[in-house]
């Protein structure tokens, strides 16, 4: 029997909640000191200062921590894509617009850069799979609206391949540099020039 990942209840109470807002940010902390493997509710527990059972009270195992907190990672991810939609992006010059998508990314990342070892293993844990191929699916179909928006006059097949070429780059290289530390003034920049290109060479139809 598959396990239970949702929480046992939703806390009402202003005392519940800020408990159950702990624990996830206690296991954020864990995920980034001591991974996903060796993750346990006991950590936890301990991190937080409540016995197990009182952990238990709120999700029942460690999976449902973790689901918990990839729908926060994931609803972050859409409020910057509707950040991003509520421009005029049919009217945006090239450079404006690289630099909305990133910037706009780059502030989850970096705001959220203690949940990147999860999110980083979300493929492949399998109490997570549903989510994150949700989550991969609702972000390349948006990004595709969005590059199709572009002043660019790509075709819908187009615009797709463009949209997930810019995820998985702003995906791998925000990632290196919030979790690997990598130098972000040059890194930021260098990730803008690749999505420039990218996007200069569809417009040219090289």
């Amino acid at each position: 029997m598959a396990k239970s990942l949702r929480p046992r209840s939703e806390p009402v109470q202003s005392r519940a909640k800020k408990q159950r807002e702990k624990i996830l940010s206690a296991t954020s902390e864990l995920l980034k000191t001591v991974g996903l493997d060796d993750l346990t509710t006991i950590l936890v527990a301990k991190r937080v200062g409540v016995s197990v059972g009182t952990l238990y009270h709120y999700f029942p195992n460690k999976h449902a921590i973790l689901f918990a907190l990839s729908e926060l990672w994931v609803e972050q991810i859409k409020l910057a894509i509707a950040d991003i939609e509520s421009e005029k992006i049919d009217e945006m010059q090239l450079k404006p617009f690289v630099n909305l998508f990133i910037n706009r990314f780059a502030k989850v990342y970096k705001e959220n850069y203690t949940l990147l070892p999860l999110i980083a293993v979300m493929g492949s844990t399998p109490e997570l799979e549903a989510i994150n191929s949700n989550y991969i699916d609702h972000v390349h179909s948006k990004l595709s609206a969005i590059v199709k928006a572009l002043p660019l006059c790509l075709s819908n097949e187009d615009a797709a391949h463009i949209a997930v070429l810019s995820w998985q780059l702003c995906d791998s290289l925000l990632f290196a540099i919030y979790c690997d530390r990598l130098n972000e003034d040059k890194s930021l920049g260098d990730l803008k020039y690749l999505m420039m290109s990218l996007l200069e060479r569809a417009r040219n139809n090289f």
